[in-house]
């Protein structure tokens, strides 16, 4: 187990993560030339913003020389390193995919089936080619056949299908879409005015890092009504008389809008997105407050226990910690509310997402534990002390059998 030196240093290393601008991000109609026509769910990934600046920053991280000073800490992140560039070579020399560069962006469609599975594709685009697939086929132990300018590989039964067409797009998912997308004759469907995928496309056009757009079909309605049983709430009303929703998160922030049905509904919305924001901006002063009000108090604690006194020599960093992963709430909110249209729109911004949405509380809540956590139950501020193990005598040895004696 990691002692709380370890803890801090990690953090600390960990703050040169995040998320990275995208030159060249996805247009919608890139991202939706497979798409499901009146998918239910739309989740699009920008991978290139995620994965490769953490990639190369989790590679430099046994070399920091905060991470070297502790030999234990040391041990533990090359060994977590080493397993993850592990199975990333071996997925490479397998199917000849490099999964920290050579994937750009993934889009997946969802859409419900009353009574039966959901209809699913998830397309996966980057520096693919049509050869890729034949490696694949071979880890699944099935042949690839030819669907089209592609290639397909039909796990069988009820099992999604894995596709390849001719420029590289990856495709997996039900059986029958996939088969489809395959075929010379696709063209990407229409997006008209109102349409699932129109909203989809705007999410996208607006170079989100992750969005996910929902716009339920009437069936989709039905099922959410169902599994919550007939009495009205607040989520059968949203899924009763909702057009569209969608949430985004960006490099340097989140957003999110809303299409209603009536007024009444969208102001509803607007008023709870306005308590939202209240809770995002809180959600930065009030860790900073609980961690400013920890450190001024532990410096009464000292000599009592020697975590207490390694907390004390690192308040700077701990304080260090605790910037890294909050900002002070003033963020930028923009909001757009179209009565005529019945829409909202909402955008957050800062210098980076960790403005505007925190992961500061894990920092103070961290803290409240350490203080709270004790061998036994010792109080704060105690001592900490281990009790004697105590001696357990081995068992005696087994006796040797009773050999019979033998008959006159």
């Amino acid at each position: 187990m990691f002692g709380l030196v370890e803890v801090i240093t990690l953090l600390l290393g960990l703050s040169g993560f995040g998320l990275s601008p995208n030159p060249k991000p996805a247009t919608a109609d890139v991202a939706l030339q497979y798409a499901i026509p009146e998918a239910d769910v739309v989740i699009h990934v920008d991978v290139a913003s995620i994965v490769p600046g953490n990639y190369k920053n989790l590679l430099a991280l046994p070399n920091q020389p905060q991470i070297k000073s502790s030999p234990e800490l040391l041990k533990a992140v090359r060994q977590v390193v080493t397993e993850i560039e592990g199975a990333r070579s071996l997925a490479k020399a397998t199917t000849g995919i490099d999964l920290s560069t050579d994937i750009t962006d993934a889009t997946a469609f969802i859409s419900f089936v009353p009574q039966k599975e959901p209809a699913f594709i998830a397309v996966v685009r980057g520096k693919l080619t049509l050869s890729a697939i034949d490696k694949i086929a071979g880890m699944t132990g099935k042949q690839a056949t030819t669907v089209g300018s592609g290639k397909l590989i039909d796990m069988g039964g009820n099992e999604p299908s894995i596709g390849m067409t001719k420029d590289g797009v990856l495709l997996a998912g039900t059986p029958a879409l996939v088969r489809q997308r395959l075929n010379d004759g696709w063209r990407a469907p229409p997006r008209g005015a109102g349409a699932n995928l129109s909203y989809a496309a705007m999410a996208i056009d607006a170079k989100p890092v992750f969005a996910v757009s929902v716009a339920l079909s009437n069936a989709a309605r039905k099922e959410v009504a169902s599994k919550l049983g007939p009495k009205k709430n607040f989520i059968t009303d949203l899924a009763a008389r909702h057009k569209s929703w969608t949430v985004s998160a960006f490099h340097d922030g989140v957003g999110w809008s809303w299409v209603d049905t009536n007024k009444a509904g969208l102001d509803q919305v607007a008023q709870m997105s306005e308590g939202f924001v209240d809770l995002m901006r809180a959600a930065h002063i009030a860790p900073r407050g609980i961690a400013k009000m920890l450190l001024a108090a532990i410096d009464s604690y000292k000599g009592t226990d020697r975590r207490v006194d390694e907390v004390i020599k690192r308040k700077a960093d701990i304080w260090k910690i605790v910037e890294s992963y909050t900002g002070d709430g003033n963020f930028k909110v923009a909001v757009n509310k179209d009565p005529a249209k019945l829409r909202l729109d909402v955008r957050a911004t800062g210098k980076s997402l960790a403005d505007v949405l925190p992961a500061g509380l894990l920092a103070p809540l961290g803290m409240v534990t350490m203080f709270g956590m004790r061998s036994g139950n010792a109080a704060v501020g105690t001592p900490y002390e281990t009790k004697p193990a105590i001696a357990v005598p081995p068992p005696p040895p087994p006796k040797a059998p009773v050999q019979p004696k033998p008959k006159k």
